[in-house]
């Protein structure tokens, strides 16, 4: 760390420009140049003003490298972990660490969350946004609690999809590629009065990999279809009205549920998300905010099972209830032949002995598999109130504050025995403060009661040196959190199995024995970071570099794996997280353009082996993309990361894109064609076992083709 802060302080000693006294007569001039953003503070802000270091991923972007969805297109941020586990399934994690369960990371469409509140997840295969719709992706690279609060504990994603004014009157398009992928789209523009309206229809699926550890034909193809709705409405020249709404609607196969299963725990899947902003300016330099979201989002799965009907007896349940181990021990002996185990006391002795006389009761069929469907369906839901006010106070102060308010829920037999929910109010604000031209200085935090872990504060102070008009230095000192979902504070899981054949004492319903209940008091997982960043701007080259320092420290973590065999999460867990990012783009001139991103991690002192399950500690992209003019254009661009983690395996993608446009009778059209080549035909990850799981495709080739055409 230290000999990469002296190489900083190098760069920026060397990079000269002017001073600071020289940009001190015109605020704007640190700048007027740099993109702006508004997700790390919900101010709109200029790169070089943000407490934070910002991956901005355009829509051109997008389509110059032929990224056909968000997974892909997070590849484009320094230390992303993009993990591809099998076809509908992505472990994504800015700098990685639990690839169990990565949910330390805020995910927003248009402000909307798609983090699922019963067990912390987020579903990218579902996310309720079509690639040709997205404006922007910002990416807040470090904790942004203190603007979005818990869940927000290493990065926030913000999707941003175009304005629906900004839309053309229809748009349609056909990708086809290798491993049966097929993506169509449509999209309808319409203008009624104040209101315009954008609606876009989807349906995408994907065979996945062509072999899986537990699958060894591959049983993991997606098939979804998507529907959107944005609308705007200006109900005054001061005051409008946003809404929007989303469907998604499917299956996805999963080739795995239990050892005794004989058909595929398939998941069908219906996710609905309605959203509104009331928007009203009572000054030019007053605006408050007003916003309501609900989401849905259900799943079904269902398979056969065939236990041994041992495993039905309530007597084997409360034995297990009592001591799983014994129970387990009994089960072994009655296979292998061997002789019963004793227990610890007399009254697991009891237990030990009604469970055999049970047992002697179905005398051979004990051993004999009865079959059944088993579920692990579940229904999240959320709903969301919050109030937000900015407030532009002169020329160096702005403020943005407010409150907010969420009922959440989850239901679920299985995981939870029924319906739980939990409730948050919370308050938040940030203050840019600008004393002189040269400095700006960022403060806030957000404050969160949850009736599931308790209160929070999480806080962030920074500052911006303006060194000249092109460089910025940028120091940050944040903490953030991660609540407790419902699943680990108030999990009561088991499986019931109906349509029992044959039947079981005369019912043809039973409770499979092994049980867990959640003991609760849990609190929330914290992350102390500190950074330094430093932010150049070259406008001669169109070049804009950002370099990141960083040191995380993640306590309190919930790193255990969750299962029926072992369900006993704790606070008791932390890793240390260090290193460097850097993140170049530039245009050199109108035919040519690029970008680049490395970063560097050391995962440090993890006190459990899942805390290092998805982690590289050299990752990065580099891209190059030429005009030829006419209308074709090329691009090159190669994805890596080193695979360091437990079970983890080395990615590399090379991409190779050529595309060209033209017009039609006046109907403007685009078509290309994409050729991939996989450095490594297998994807293996960790997944609480001694053995790692594997993907593996059958060729390293894949190609895509997509062609489009718009109705202005």
């Amino acid at each position: 760390m230290g000999r990469t802060l002296s190489l900083l302080t190098t760069v920026l000693v060397a990079s000269g420009g002017a001073s600071a006294q020289d940009i001190a007569a015109d605020p704007e001039a640190s700048n007027e140049h740099y993109l702006m953003v508004i997700t790390p503070t919900r101010l709109r802000q200029s790169l070089a003003d943000v407490p934070a270091s910002v991956t901005v991923i355009t829509a051109e972007t997008l389509r110059r490298f032929g990224i056909t969805s968000v997974p892909d297109a997070l590849r484009l941020v320094p230390g992303m972990a993009v993990t591809h586990a099998t076809g509908p399934d992505y472990r994504i994690s800015y700098h990685g660490t639990n690839i169990l369960s990565p949910r330390r990371m805020n995910v927003l469409i248009d402000g909307i969350s798609v983090y699922r509140p019963a067990f912390s997840e987020v579903e990218w295969s579902q996310v309720p946004v079509v690639v040709d719709d997205i404006d922007r992706i910002e990416v807040t690279r470090g904790p942004d609690s203190a603007a979005y609060g818990p869940n927000s504990m290493l990065a926030v994603v913000n999707i941003v999809t175009k304005h629906p004014r900004d839309v053309e009157r229809g748009f349609g398009s056909v990708e086809v590629g290798s491993n049966g992928y097929a993506n169509l789209t449509g999209r309808v523009g319409l203008t009624a009065g104040p209101t315009a309206i954008n609606l876009t229809a989807n349906r995408t699926q994907d065979r996945g990999y062509d072999t899986l550890s537990n699958a060894a034909e591959g049983h993991d193809s997606t098939r979804l279809n998507r529907l959107n709705v944005r609308s705007r409405t200006d109900v005054s020249p001061t005051a409008s009205l946003d809404v929007q709404a989303a469907l998604v609607q499917g299956r996805t196969e999963v080739a795995f549920a239990d050892g005794y299963q004989t058909s595929f725990p398939d998941k069908r899947v219906m996710d609905a998300y309605l959203g509104a902003v009331w928007t009203q300016q009572l000054s030019p330099t007053h605006e408050v905010q007003l916003r309501l979201n609900h989401a849905d989002q259900r799943v079904r799965q269902s398979w056969t099972s065939c236990p041994p009907t041992v495993g039905f007896l309530p007597e084997l349940s409360t034995l297990w209830r009592a001591n799983s181990a014994l129970a387990d021990a009994l089960l072994y002996s009655l296979q292998t032949g061997g002789p019963i185990p004793i227990g610890g006391s007399a009254a697991e002795n009891a237990l030990l002995a009604a469970t055999v006389v049970a047992i002697q009761r179905l005398g051979p069929r004990a051993v004999e598999p009865t079959c059944g469907t088993a579920n692990q369906d579940s229904l999240e839901r959320r709903t969301d109130f919050e109030l937000q006010d900015t407030y532009v106070v002169s020329d160096q102060i702005r403020l943005v504050g407010g409150l907010g308010a969420r009922h959440q829920s989850g239901e679920s037999q299985t995981y939870l025995g029924g319906v739980r929910s939990s409730t948050l109010q919370w308050l938040f604000g940030n203050v840019e403060y600008r004393p002189v031209a040269w400095l700006t200085l960022n403060g806030g935090g957000y404050a969160e009661h949850n009736t599931l872990a308790g209160s929070t504060f999480s806080p962030r102070a920074a500052a911006n040196l303006h060194l000249s008009a092109d460089q910025t230095l940028r120091l940050v000192w944040s903490k953030g959190t991660r609540s407790p979902d419902i699943q680990e504070q108030q999990a009561n899981w088991s499986y019931t199995v109906n349509d029992l054949n044959p039947s079981l004492n005369g019912s043809t319903t039973a409770r499979l024995y092994q049980s867990a209940v959640a003991h609760g008091g849990l609190v929330s997982e914290r992350i102390t970071s500190r950074e330094i960043g430093y932010l150049l701007n070259v406008q001669r080259l169109g070049m804009l570099l950002d370099v990141k320092l960083f040191d995380d420290e993640l306590t309190s973590l919930i790193s255990e794996r969750l299962n029926l065999a072992g369900f006993a999460p704790t606070n008791d867990n932390s890793v240390t997280l260090r290193g460097a990012e850097i993140q170049l783009t530039a245009e050199w001139s109108p035919r040519w353009s690029g970008f680049l991103n490395y970063a560097y991690l050391d995962n440090l002192d993890a006190t459990h082996s899942l805390e290092r399950s998805q982690y590289s500690r050299h990752s990065g992209a580099i891209g190059l993309t030429h005009a030829f003019g006419r209308g074709w254009r090329s691009s090159l661009s190669y994805y890596g990361s080193s695979g360091d983690g437990v079970g983890e395996s080395r990615y590399g993608r090379w991409d190779l894109t050529l595309s060209t446009s033209g017009d039609v009778q006046g109907l403007p059209w685009t078509t290309s064609i994409s050729v991939r080549r996989l450095d490594n035909r297998s994807v293996s990850y960790a997944f609480g076992t001694p053995d790692a799981l594997a993907s593996t495709y059958s060729n390293r080739l894949q190609v895509y083709g997509q062609i489009g055409l718009r109705f202005p």
